[in-house]
C-alpha cells in the first residue's frame, strides 16, 4: 500500500512536462562550493554571465538590507563590500525563490513563511558551522535553504492532498513529516529528493533533503552537514520561525541529535543555550529581512515584466 502510493506520486511527477529548473548560474555556483580551486574572480565572472541576475543583485545590495556607505555598481564591488559567501547566498536564494514564486497560498501554506524558515535554517546552520570550525558554511546555508523544498512540490502539484496533510497534523497534533507519512504515504523529503536528483544537485545536499528527519545519532560524526541541518531546523521551529501547525518540541535538549552533537563537538557545551538564544535571535531576524527584501524585489520585477 505504501509503495503503491509512493509510486503514484512519483509517476505523477515524472509526467510533468515543465519541471521547475534552476538558472544555470545557480547550478554552476553550487558545483563550485566543493571546488576549492574556484577563485573570487571566476565566481564573479560566472554571475556576470546572467545580466538580469546581476541587476537584481545590485538592487538588493544597494537596498536597506545592507546599509552600505556608497552605491555598488558591479559584482566585484559587491564581493568586496558584502563578501563572497553572502553574494553566493543571495544568488542561491534569488534563484530558488524565483522558480517557485507563483505557488498559490492558502490558509495553511504561506510562501513567505516557508522561505523565512528555510533561510533561517540556512543561517543558523552556517553559524554553527563557523562556531565548530567545520568549514562547510556555504553547504550549510544551501542545505538549510533547500532542506524542505519538497513541500513546495507537494503544494504546487498535489495541493488538495497536501491540505489533507495539514488537516491531519492539526487534528492529531503530529508533525507535518509524520502527517505526510500517515495521511498520504509520501513525504516532502521524497518529493524534494526527486527534484534534487532531477537538478543533479551534489550528493551531500541531496542527502540533506532526503534524510534530515531520519538521521540517527550514530550518523552525526560521519555526516556533520546533515546533523547541522537537522539541528538548525529544530532551532528555527523552537524559536518560532517554523512551518509546523503544532509545536515540535519545547527545548533543544530533547533532541537526540543535539545530544550526540554535544558529545562529538564538546565545544557546544561551552556555548550556553541562553547565549545561543541571543545569537540565533539576531540571525533569525537577519533571515527574515533577507527574505522580505528578496520577495519585494521579485514582486517588483514580476510587475515590470
Amino acid at each position: 500500500m505504501v509503495e503503491d502510493r509512493k509510486n503514484y506520486f512519483i509517476s505523477e511527477l515524472e509526467n510533468i512536462h515543465e519541471v521547475p529548473t534552476l538558472p544555470q548560474v545557480a547550478l554552476k555556483l553550487i558545483e563550485m562550493i566543493s571546488d576549492e580551486t574556484s577563485s573570487m574572480r571566476q565566481i564573479g565572472d560566472l554571475i556576470e554571465e546572467d545580466p538580469p541576475m546581476v541587476a537584481k543583485i545590485l538592487k538588493i545590495v544597494n537596498s536597506g538590507l545592507y546599509n552600505l556607505p556608497r552605491e555598488i555598481q558591479n559584482i566585484r564591488q559587491a564581493v568586496v563590500m558584502i563578501g563572497l559567501d553572502e553574494l553566493r547566498n543571495l544568488v542561491f536564494a534569488m534563484s530558488v525563490f524565483s522558480v517557485f514564486y507563483h505557488i498559490e497560498e492558502d490558509d495553511y501554506f504561506s510562501f513567505l513563511g516557508f522561505w523565512k524558515h528555510s533561510a533561517a535554517t540556512g543561517k543558523v546552520a552556517s553559524v554553527l558551522s563557523t562556531y565548530l570550525n567545520l568549514n562547510i558554511n556555504q553547504a550549510a546555508f544551501l542545505g538549510g535553504l533547500l532542506h524542505d523544498f519538497g513541500r513546495l512540490i507537494l503544494q504546487l502539484y498535489f495541493r488538495e492532498e497536501y491540505q489533507n496533510v495539514f488537516h491531519y497534523a492539526d487534528e492529531n497534533m503530529v508533525t507535518l513529516y509524520r502527517a505526510e507519512s500517515e495521511a498520504i504515504r509520501f513525504t516532502h523529503t521524497e518529493a524534494g529528493y526527486w527534484l534534487a536528483k532531477h537538478w543533479n544537485l551534489p550528493e551531500d545536499i541531496t542527502g540533506v533533503i532526503r534524510n534530515h528527519h531520519t538521521i540517527q545519532p550514530d550518523g552525526v560524526e560521519s555526516d556533520p552537514l546533515l546533523a547541522l541541518i537537522h539541528v538548525a531546523d529544530r532551532i528555527t521551529n523552537i524559536w518560532g520561525v517554523g512551518i509546523e501547525p503544532v509545536p515540535v518540541m519545547d527545548s533543544l535538549e530533547e533532541d537526540e541529535i543535539w545530544k550526540k552533537m554535544t558529545e562529538v563537538y564538546p565545544r557546544l557545551k561551552e556555548f550556553p543555550l541562553d547565549k545561543m538564544t541571543r545569537v540565533f535571535d539576531m540571525h533569525l531576524e537577519e533571515a527574515e529581512k533577507f527574505v522580505e527584501e528578496i520577495s519585494s524585489f521579485q514582486k517588483l520585477s514580476e510587475d515590470v515584466d
